[in-house]
């Protein structure tokens, strides 16, 4: 199943770098701005902030199988309480398990997965390999059954149950809960993807319009955040994290209702445990690149984690000495490149690469990014990876 990343890509790159989602295409501007000291956003006359009796809880008093913000990223990769990392390896896209060295790498199921979680020995995913329906499967590849039928998406395990969402017949989304077993199937928000779930409430988005809202499963009482367009949303105790997609901006609203403009610009974010990761523009010699950066919420200090080649290669990882720039103006020797039916190939014959990145995991201590990598190509063959990015890039799966 893998996937040829082409020249086509590098024209994209010019134009912008779009967060992929199953149901939004944001079109968002990754020039990004960090705003340390951050400032107050004002809300629009039609959101309503949250009252005192939305207060954040204090903390959660249940486990959860997810962290941060890697579900809002397709929860490929997730940790587990063994100390194992589960995810979707790039070789055929099924479940697997390894340490976080790499070592012990041991196929889980053969289901084609995201929006992986692990509790308490299970794993919960959604299986596209089967209409989006939910699964679950103990962690050593046992006792695999099928939990929910449907068009499933955005699932969150907790200690209380599985909160998800389901398309139904006019393909609009409906928010669920089912018991960690799939039973008692319950619908509990009409026409509203789940964006998140957080110490007894539910944080939404609607499916016909931009509202951005959060229901308190005991109360049975929802309230409206904000009327914008919102993705990656994360919550912890310091607050509610979220994309605002067509303001470009990410956003955090505290225990007070304050709402602050943490980013302008950006893409791929996930929000955990005190950081922003997410990726945005640099520049070195070669001009215009993509970054990964880390941004520390309370100090503002910002990290760049990888720095992404922009130079075209070829099929062995060779540099072909030609940027993105010189290729958006045509600035590069003539006898590089030939144009065919379906765009631009090698002179001779031949597909040629740019790197790219996404979204950042993180599995305690440790960071992997899903990418395509001109170092995975030298060292693999491949392009298409998992690294790991703590510690320097490691190439952990491929």
């Amino acid at each position: 199943m893998k996937k040829t990343i082409a020249f086509i890509m590098a024209l994209i790159f010019a134009i912008s770098l779009c967060g992929c989602a199953s149901d939004i295409d944001s079109g968002a501007d990754v020039t990004s701005e960090p705003t340390p000291p951050v400032e107050s956003a004002q809300p629009s006359d039609s959101a309503v902030m949250p009252t005192d009796d939305m207060a954040l809880p204090e903390k959660p008093a249940e486990r959860l199988g997810f962290s941060g913000g890697n579900i809002g990223a397709f929860g490929l990769i997730c940790g587990g309480e063994d100390g194992y990392i589960y995810y979707r390896s790039e070789a055929d896209w099924r479940i697997w398990r390894a340490l976080p060295d790499g070592s012990e790498k041991m196929k889980i199921c053969d289901r084609v997965a995201d929006h992986i979680n692990v509790l308490d020995g299970w794993i919960y995913f959604v299986s596209h390999s089967d209409g989006n329906a939910i699964f679950r499967v103990r962690t050593d590849g046992t006792d695999e059954a099928r939990l929910v039928e449907g068009y499933c998406g955005n699932l969150y395990a907790a200690e209380s149950g599985i909160y998800f969402d389901i398309r139904d017949e006019n393909n609009v989304a409906q928010i669920y809960h089912v018991q960690l077993d799939g039973s008692e199937l319950t619908k509990l928000i009409p026409d509203s993807y789940i964006a998140y779930y957080y110490g007894g409430r539910i944080y939404t988005r609607g499916a016909t319009q931009f509202d951005f809202g959060v229901y308190d499963v005991v109360t049975d009482e929802y309230s409206l955040l904000a009327q914008t367009y919102v993705h990656n949303v994360s919550v912890d105790d310091s607050g509610i994290y979220y994309w605002a997609v067509d303001k470009s901006e990410f956003h955090v609203i505290d225990a007070d209702g304050n709402d602050t403009v943490v980013l302008k610009g950006g893409d791929y974010f996930n929000y955990t445990d005190g950081n922003l990761y997410y990726v945005g523009y640099g520049e070195n010699a070669n001009g215009l690149c993509h970054v990964v950066n880390r941004l520390n919420i309370a100090t503002g200090e910002i990290v760049t984690l990888y720095e992404e080649l922009n130079e075209f290669f070829d099929a062995h990882g060779e540099l072909l000495g030609v940027t993105f720039e010189q290729m958006n103006i045509g600035d590069y020797d003539p006898d590089i490149f030939e144009d065919t039916p379906y765009g631009k190939a090698l002179k001779g014959g031949g597909n040629f690469f740019n790197e790219a990145v996404g979204y950042v995991y993180v599995v305690g201590e440790h960071l992997f990014m899903r990418a395509g990598l001109r170092e995975s190509m030298l060292q693999t063959g491949e392009l298409d990876c998992t690294v790991r990015l703590d510690g320097g890039l490691v190439i952990w799966d491929y």
